[in-house]
C-alpha cells in the first residue's frame, strides 16, 4: 500500500491502545503521527497483568513478539483482611510485564515501522478534533470521581501465588509477578481525607486505612522502587461519557473495573476493532464519520456486556457485605470464579 494516496492518521496518546493501533496501521502502510505528552520509558498506573486477549489480536496489531518473554502467571489467591479466602489456577496463564518495558518496546517498534512519534508534546484537544484524529489519551478527567488508583513495584516481595488479590475496606490491591524478579502492586481505593498521601506513602497509607495490616507486614520485608510510585484520580469506571464526535480507543472509550487484567486486554481489543475502519478512511474508502460510527458500533458490542457485569460485580470487591458473601461462597466451594472470568471477556 506504500506509495498509494492515503490520508495521514494522527493518534493522540501513546499508551497500549494508541501504540498498538499505530503499529497495526503502519504494518498496513498507513502514515501515522502519534503525539504523546510524556516520554518513554515511564511508569503507569496499571495492573500489568494481561489476561483474556487472544494471540490473534496481538498478531494482527504486530505486538505479539514483544510479550514472548513476559512472566507466565497461572495461579491466584484471594484475601480479605483476615487472610486467604480462595485459591485456584487460571484457565489460561496470564502475562505479566511492566508498562515501563512494554510501552518502550511498542514505541520503538512504532518508530521502526516508519511511524512519526512526537514525545513530550501536548495536543490542543477540541470537542470535534480534525478528521483522521484518534483519541487514545486515557481517561477523560472527571472531577467528581471518588476513586484513586495507586501503583508501585516491589523487590523481594514473597509471593504466595502468581496473582494475589487483597480485598479491604473501601478498596483492593492486586499484586502480580513481572520481569526481573519484581512484582507490581496496583490498587483501587475510595478517596479518603486525612491520609498521608505523599508520593512514597500514599499506597501504604491507603492499605492501612483499608485494614490490610497483614499485607503491610509482608510488604515491610520488601523494598519499593521509588521511581515506580504513581497515582491517578479523577476518573470514572465504565463507558466514558463525552460530548462531541471523535474516534476513541482504550480507556478514552471505556474503563473496566480492575479484575484479573482485563483492562490491558480491552485496550488491545479496542485497537484491533478500530483498525480496519481507520485504515479504510486513510485509503479513501469511507468517510471519517463512517469510520467513527463503525468503530463505535464494534467497540460497543465488544465492551457493553462486560462493562455492565463489571459494574454489577465491582461492589463485591469494595464493600464489606460483598466481601463477606464472596468469603462464604469460597468457604463452601461455591464461588463461580470461572464464570466471573468468562463474563468479563
Amino acid at each position: 500500500m506504500e506509495g498509494m494516496s492515503t490520508s495521514e492518521i494522527t493518534i493522540v496518546g501513546g499508551g497500549i491502545a494508541g501504540l498498538s493501533l499505530g503499529i497495526g496501521l503502519r504494518k498496513q502502510g498507513v502514515p501515522v503521527t502519534l503525539i504523546e505528552s510524556g516520554k518513554y520509558p515511564r511508569h503507569r498506573v496499571c495492573g500489568e497483568f494481561i489476561s483474556g486477549v487472544e494471540n490473534s489480536t496481538l498478531e494482527s496489531l504486530g505486538v505479539a513478539d514483544m510479550l514472548a518473554d513476559a512472566e507466565q502467571c497461572g495461579s491466584t489467591t484471594w484475601y480479605d483482611c483476615g487472610g486467604p479466602i480462595y485459591s485456584t489456577d487460571l484457565p489460561t496463564p496470564a502475562l505479566g510485564i511492566s508498562r515501563y518495558r512494554l510501552d518502550q518496546r511498542m514505541a520503538e517498534r512504532f518508530v521502526e515501522t516508519g511511524g512519526c512519534l512526537q514525545e513530550g508534546e501536548r495536543f490542543r484537544e477540541l470537542q470535534s478534533p480534525p478528521e483522521g484524529t484518534v483519541l487514545a489519551t486515557g481517561r477523560p478527567r472527571n472531577a467528581e470521581s471518588q476513586w484513586i488508583g495507586l501503583k508501585a513495584h516491589l523487590v523481594g516481595f514473597p509471593m504466595e501465588a502468581d496473582l494475589e488479590m487483597h480485598l479491604g475496606e473501601g478498596g483492593y490491591l492486586g499484586i502480580s509477578r513481572i520481569e526481573n524478579g519484581r512484582v507490581n502492586a496496583c490498587g483501587l481505593f475510595k478517596l479518603r481525607s486525612g491520609l498521608d498521601v505523599s508520593r512514597e506513602t500514599a499506597l501504604t497509607s491507603y492499605l492501612a486505612a483499608a485494614g490490610l495490616d497483614s499485607l503491610l507486614e509482608r510488604i515491610a520485608d520488601a523494598e519499593f522502587d521509588p521511581a515506580s510510585h504513581i497515582a491517578v484520580s479523577a476518573f470514572e469506571l465504565g463507558r466514558q461519557r463525552e460530548k462531541g464526535t471523535a474516534l476513541r480507543v482504550g480507556d478514552r472509550h471505556s474503563i473496566i473495573g480492575p479484575f484479573t487484567g482485563n483492562g490491558m486486554s480491552l485496550a488491545f481489543q479496542s485497537s484491533e476493532a478500530a483498525l480496519p475502519f481507520v485504515r479504510s478512511f486513510s485509503l479513501g474508502e469511507t468517510s471519517w464519520a463512517e469510520a467513527v460510527s463503525g468503530s463505535e458500533q464494534v467497540l460497543g458490542v465488544l465492551s457493553r456486556k462486560r462493562l455492565a457485569f463489571s459494574k454489577a460485580f465491582h461492589p463485591f470487591l469494595t464493600r464489606a457485605t460483598g466481601q463477606r458473601l464472596m468469603k462464604a461462597l469460597a468457604g463452601r466451594d461455591l464461588l463461580p470464579f470461572g464464570l466471573l472470568l468468562r463474563m468479563l471477556r
